[in-house]
């Protein structure tokens, strides 16, 4: 999926150290998809805001935030097993209620941040 938008979808994020002088801007372009996205607001809900935070109270800003974050300190590994185990969080009858509402809630929250162009 592309999403084209006026501006661009997150801001940088700063990895330079307060006392570090900044040598250039890089710009990655990464394909994710509709699991990997709601893995990263998951995580990051849970790990930013310290689950205080439910995903159907975060702003799209907040949500672009919290992917950008993780999208920049997560393997590609990490973040594939993570999709894989929000997938299965959202869809099993197995899994329980609270969480599968939680999972299902990340899924919300990437609709309204990085709406489908199809």
């Amino acid at each position: 999926m592309t999403i084209s938008l006026e501006r661009a979808a997150v801001e940088p994020l700063s990895m330079v150290d307060a006392y570090d002088v900044p040598h250039a801007v890089v710009t990655v372009q990464v394909v994710v998809t509709r699991d990997q996205l709601a893995a990263a607001v998951q995580l990051g809900a849970g790990d930013f805001y310290g689950g205080e935070r439910h995903p159907d109270e975060l702003t799209v800003d907040e949500v672009r935030t919290l992917v950008r974050m993780n999208l920049a300190c997560m393997s590609a590994l990490e973040l594939q097993q993570a999709a894989e185990g929000v997938y299965m969080m959202a869809e099993s009858s197995r899994a329980v209620p609270e969480d599968r509402a939680y999972a299902r809630a990340a899924y919300r929250a990437v609709d309204r941040a990085f709406p489908s162009t199809r």
